[in-house]
């Protein structure tokens, strides 16, 4: 048998099977709506003669009750009338206790003994199956009996209704016949039915046959033909080998972008790569800081879901698909939802086999590079200063060792002098020292320190910073704020050197409230370190001193010596990381340093 031909025998034993259940199921509902019913009218039928029995009770003496019920015209009538009226009735009978029929809508059967019948009660509890096996068993009586008294609540007789379970089955049977023709004509419409959808879901697979039949035969095999299973066989095979195939290049191109990922990730810059129709394909942590989004938002997703025809990004990404060729770069202020950024944007058209691919999109932070310039520059000042001071010191420092000598042998040779002149001396003696102090700051400045590299907990380091200057903040009125992120990485570097940057920075922000405020300092984790932020609510810095508030020898304070902020900025830059001041006259001062994180 062929493949079709199975598939339309399927259906139709299928079709088959639902229509047979489902008749048998309407069978025997029918056949148990059909047994109740005669039962019910049964029983009325005798409840309706047991009535007509009781009124002529009521109306005769004791004595004559046998020959009144025997000879009473309208209960005779009524005996008779029943078994004309229903089909399914074969006699009715009044009786006495004894059993001898008074009343008998057969007058040969009266004053005879009636036979007992089973009752129609326990055949009407049976299943409906086996209902119809009884009923085909042939000729049997099945009887409803009600018994009735005296009138003085002695038991006198019985009312019976009897049942022929041949007229039951003629009635029921013509129910069976009209369901087994029903039966047959759901079969048979199921067949037809099959063969239709066969065809229909045959076509389909007729394409796929021609398909495939373009394929030539591996190894000498015959053609495929859907003539047996093993053609259905080989097509799972095929697809299956199929299957796999598609599986290793979605596995490839998988790996393809988690190692474009992992590129992206590498780099400073913002990057996204689009498609054609403007999604989103692929973007690294920058350009996801750039948009203000996550990258699961907007990964694999239109751009122009997100952002206006109007945004920098949108806009180069047209042009670039337009022209047909690489853009920029050009300088575009994006605002992320935070403060405008400059951004100098390039875009680089994408190409394969079938022609323009897509675009790449790369953005490079315009102020960000401008610090990083000004932090190569101020390293390269202080790489030629410090040559510079290595010989200068050697030229100044010995002549002040003199200078102080001589100071001392003038200071003994004098003792008796005035007071005038011991002023003097204490004078010269006092700005040789500071003048040594000088020399001994900036050569501290400007020559490397020798950093003692450890694994440095932020947490301790304030609580330490917090302690020393606690005493003078309380008494100046000034609450100290203190904020560590949960597990928060240790950071690579010098203890006591990130302590001086910390103190010196507190201390800094404790002297510009003078009448008290409050001083934050929290510490918490970025993409590749550590940000820790330094904020006062003091006096602030004027606009113009911001831009050189870490050079040499410039100061806020009357009697600062400009050292410390230079200093701490070269502490953060031995370090290798990063310090940036923002501040406002009047509304305080704030620090933000970025470190790099201890790495395993």
């Amino acid at each position: 048998m062929g493949f079709r031909r199975k598939q339309i025998a399927g259906l139709t034993l299928v079709a088959a099977a639902v229509a047979l259940a489902t008749s048998l199921v309407n069978l025997t509902a029918l056949v148990r709506f059909s047994v109740a019913e005669t039962e019910s009218r049964a029983r009325f039928l005798a409840e309706t003669l047991r009535h007509q029995a009781s009124r002529v009770i009521r109306q005769t003496e004791p004595a004559e009750l046998r020959s009144a019920l025997t000879w009473d015209a309208a209960l005779i009538n009524y005996a008779e009338g029943i078994v004309g009226y229903s089909a399914t009735t074969m006699y009715v009978a009044v009786t006495d206790r004894d059993g001898f029929a008074l009343v008998h809508s057969n007058p040969l059967e009266l004053g005879d003994k009636l036979t007992p019948a089973p009752s129609l009660e326990s055949f009407v509890a049976k299943n409906p199956l086996a209902q119809l096996w009884e009923l085909r068993q042939g000729h049997n009586v099945l009887e409803v009996a009600m018994p009735f008294d005296d009138g003085d609540g002695e038991p006198f007789g019985a009312v019976h209704v009897a049942i022929s379970t041949l007229f039951l089955k003629e009635e029921i049977w013509n129910v069976v016949t009209q369901n087994v023709l029903l039966a047959t004509s759901a079969v048979v419409a199921a067949f037809f039915a099959s063969l239709f959808f066969a065809n229909w879901l045959w076509a389909p697979i007729e394409l796929l046959r021609r398909e495939l039949g373009r394929f030539q035969p591996v190894d000498g095999e015959p053609p495929l033909d859907f003539q047996s299973e093993s053609d259905v066989s080989r097509i799972a095979e095929f697809f299956a080998s199929m299957s796999q195939r598609l599986d290793d290049q979605r596995s490839a191109r998988e790996n393809d972008a988690s190692w474009l990922s992992t590129m992206l990730g590498g780099l400073s810059d913002a990057v996204l790569v689009f498609s054609n129709e403007g999604r989103v394909l692929s973007l690294n942590e920058r350009a996801a800081e750039l948009l203000g989004l996550g990258r699961d938002e907007i990964q694999g997703k239109l751009f122009a879901d997100f952002f206006p025809e109007e945004h920098p990004v949108a806009e180069i990404v047209k042009t670039a698909l337009e022209g047909d060729e690489p853009v920029g770069p050009v300088d575009k202020t994006i605002a992320n939802g935070q403060r405008p950024v400059v951004y100098a944007l390039s875009a680089q058209v994408l190409r394969d086999e079938s022609g323009v691919s897509g675009v790449m999109v790369s953005a490079r932070d315009m102020e960000k590079l401008s610090r990083l310039g000004s932090q190569l520059s101020y390293a390269q000042k202080l790489a030629a200063l410090g040559k510079l001071t290595s010989g200068v010191a050697h030229e100044i420092k010995n002549p002040l060792n003199a200078m102080v000598i001589h100071v001392a042998l003038l200071r003994e040779r004098l003792k008796r002098a005035s007071p005038e002149t011991q002023a003097s001396l204490d004078t010269l003696e006092k700005e040789i020292r500071r003048l040594d102090q000088v020399i001994q700051g900036f050569l501290r400045f400007t020559r490397p320190e020798d950093l003692q590299l450890t694994s440095v907990p932020l947490r301790e380091l304030f609580d330490e910073v917090e302690r020393l200057v606690s005493a003078e903040a309380k008494a100046s009125g000034i609450e100290i704020e203190t904020k560590v992120a949960e597990e928060l990485p240790p950071v690579h570097g010098d203890r006591e050197l990130l302590q001086q940057v910390f103190l010196n920075l507190v201390q800094n922000a404790e002297e510009a409230m003078p009448h008290g405020g409050r001083l934050h300092v929290e510490a918490s984790r970025t993409e590749d370190g550590v940000e820790i932020v330094v904020a006062d609510s003091g006096v602030g810095i004027e606009p113009e001193m911001l831009e050189k508030i870490f050079d040499l020898y410039v100061t806020t304070k009357k009697k600062g010596s400009g050292i410390g902020l230079s200093m701490v900025y070269r502490i953060v830059q031995l370090h290798g990381g990063e310090i940036t001041v923002e501040s406002e006259k009047g509304n305080g001062t704030r620090f933000t340093i970025h470190l790099p994180e201890m790495r395993a």
